[in-house]
């Protein structure tokens, strides 16, 4: 099931924050309204228990997203560039990964220029940054080289494709 993201380029009303608990990580949804302006995991500390239905509908679709159809509004951010790259990176299926180089490749661009584009994707958790891995090992995740992000990533690949595999 498709992800549906309606970029709106004005988020005016209150801040909230959701929290998505997901593989003993959190991800944090920071809302204008009904509109997301950031999505960024966070690891360690205690993890949310009770869901808004916002919150829910991107738990379901993390957990499940080749059977979970997800519509939500992000604010439009970043240069014309990194929003290539974003685009790029919704078309890299669940349970595969594609290295920096081979994006690059595919963008008339170079390796670090797509690995700073997904540093600053403000939409980590939606838009999947973490399918993106070096050509030799998994490379980063979040701007950290090593830790618990890394571990993170790890964790993410590893759930989506076993999701992969076993057809979901």
């Amino acid at each position: 099931m498709p992800l549906h993201i309606v970029w709106q380029t004005v988020a005016d009303g209150d801040e909230s924050l959701l929290a998505v608990p997901l593989l003993d990580a959190e991800l944090r949804l920071t809302m204008v309204g009904e509109i997301i302006t950031d999505a960024s995991w966070h690891v360690g500390g205690e993890l949310t228990k009770a869901l808004p239905s916002q919150a829910a509908r991107v738990q379901s679709y993390l957990l499940n997203p080749m059977q979970t159809e997800l519509h939500v509004n992000l604010l439009s951010q970043g240069s014309a560039y990194a929003n290539a790259v974003w685009s790029a990176l919704l078309a890299i299926p669940v349970g595969q990964a594609e290295t920096y180089s081979a994006l690059a490749e595919k963008l008339g661009s170079g390796p670090r220029a797509v690995a700073g584009a997904c540093r600053n994707n403000p939409y980590a958790g939606i838009i999947p940054c973490h399918r993106v891995v070096a050509k030799h090992g998994i490379g980063g995740f979040m701007g950290q080289a090593d830790g618990e992000f890394v571990a993170l990533k790890h964790r993410l690949l590893e759930y989506e494709r076993g999701l992969a595999l076993a057809g979901e």
